[in-house]
């Protein structure tokens, strides 16, 4: 019985450490400063991206914004419907969205160094439910 109490005693100390511990993570505030809140602002929601067309640098169609994912690693990544101009097919493509460019002085969003044929050598992107 001796051996009982101060083990009982460890574990209500553990248990008290993780439960303060708990509390603190979930009270835990999160609020943009005013220089973030300005730079979202800025930003594009991704409604008014998606079925944008985006051509590459040499004002060439690729395709259209299909979709977007956020992986788990915190990369976003932007879905292409690559365009067939011959016909109606095509085919879904997955790119980091940091590489496409939002702010080009036509208005269009370029996909810069890519080509159709380049994206149509990539694997195709298959949603998962």
């Amino acid at each position: 019985m001796n051996r009982t109490r101060p083990f009982l005693a460890a574990i209500a100390l553990v248990l008290t450490t993780l439960v303060q511990g708990v509390g603190r993570a979930a009270g835990q505030e999160i609020a943009l400063t005013p220089m973030e809140s300005k730079e979202v602002a800025r930003g594009y929601r991704a409604e008014a991206l998606k079925l944008k067309p985006v051509i590459s640098d040499k004002s060439e169609m690729i395709g259209r914004i299909s979709d977007f994912i956020f992986g788990k690693d915190g990369n976003i990544y932007a879905v292409l419907a690559v365009s067939d101009l011959v016909g109606s097919g095509g085919h879904l493509v997955a790119i980091p969205f940091r590489g496409l460019k939002l702010d080009d002085q036509r208005g269009e969003i370029v996909l810069p160094g890519a080509s159709q044929a380049a994206l149509g050598k990539l694997p195709v992107y298959l949603s998962s439910p």
